[in-house]
């Protein structure tokens, strides 16, 4: 086996598991370097060998190629930065499951403390229970805020739209929890409103846009694969069978990138979570045509 076609092989089989979680080293993966720039003696023998004037590139390739440019752009820095997050995600995510564990424990023991309570002594046991909620879950929104801001990979507006309605979020919640120390409420009715405006004025915001964090994040990775990709096909010596393969990824993961894009203009968040989850399924779907790739490549091989 030539070490061109190892390479391919490698670098497809990087390239089609990075967005799943495998470990790799910071930095550029093997396969995945730029190619070097022709030497002079090259470039010189190379003119010598054709004395035929170059055809000018048309508009259409020119598109192209600037398209893809600006994908390289994009993408520069997005795999270390991604590599560099690994520690930090893997504990938020480990915290943040420890703290919504925590806050449903609370109120577990919180309906279990209402149903024994008394008359006399129900509300004061409401008042205190909902503020220990509150307080579990305004550790979550602080953060979570802190999560999104060294967050790689989604764009800066839904990276800063996440923040500020998770900080108005949390805002809201500090002001109810200001209004029980000072004794604000007095009745279970002021109590269920103050739940309410939570639940109507601030929540579906910042569920909308913690799911269009996902999307954008999401984009970037299928960037990122779709310019792994066109490095692998620019290689040479890769056999037409296996380049028909990549180009069928690359026209699926496009596709799909699209129709992503159109999601970030829905504003039911439930609606958002349906179609992303099945966009997630199409996107895995795509790379089964580059997996194939990898496949047909040994095969040729052997």
């Amino acid at each position: 086996m030539t070490p061109s076609r190892i390479f391919t092989i490698l670098n497809l089989i990087v390239t089609l598991t990075i967005p799943f979680g495998v470990s790799a080293k910071i930095g550029l993966q093997p396969g995945f370097e730029r190619p070097s720039a022709p030497s002079e003696s090259s470039e010189s023998s190379e003119s010598s060998e054709s004395s035929a004037p170059s055809t000018p590139p048309t508009e259409e390739e020119l598109a192209e190629q600037t398209r893809w440019t600006n994908r390289r752009t994009l993408n520069q820095g997005f795999w270390a930065d991604m590599m560099n997050f690994r520690t930090t995600d893997a504990e938020f995510k480990t915290a943040h499951a420890a703290r919504r564990e925590e806050r449903r424990a609370k109120r577990f023991e919180c309906r279990s403390d209402i149903r024994k309570a008394n008359r006399g002594a129900m509300m004061p046991i409401t008042i205190k229970c909902y503020r220990a909620v509150l307080q579990t879950e305004l550790e979550i929104l602080r953060k979570q805020v802190q999560y999104i801001k060294g967050l790689p990979g989604a764009t800066d507006q839904y990276k800063n739209t996440a923040v500020f309605h998770t900080e108005n979020l949390s805002k809201a919640i500090t002001a109810i929890i200001k209004s029980i120390d000072s004794g604000y409420y007095e009745e279970k009715t002021q109590v269920k409103e103050a739940k309410q405006n939570l639940g109507d004025l601030y929540r579906p915001n910042h569920r909308l846009a913690m799911t269009q964090l996902r999307v954008s994040r999401l984009l970037a990775w299928i960037n990122h694969l779709l310019v792994r990709l066109d490095d692998i096909r620019q290689q040479p010596n890769i056999d037409a069978a296996v380049l028909a393969k990549i180009e069928m990824g690359i026209t699926c993961l496009e596709t799909q990138e699209g129709e992503i894009k159109l999601l970030l203009s829905l504003e039911d968040n439930n609606a958002l979570i349906d179609a992303f989850r099945q966009e997630q399924s199409d996107v895995k779907f795509c790379i089964h045509s580059a997996r194939e790739a990898a496949s047909l490549n040994t095969e040729l091989e052997q």
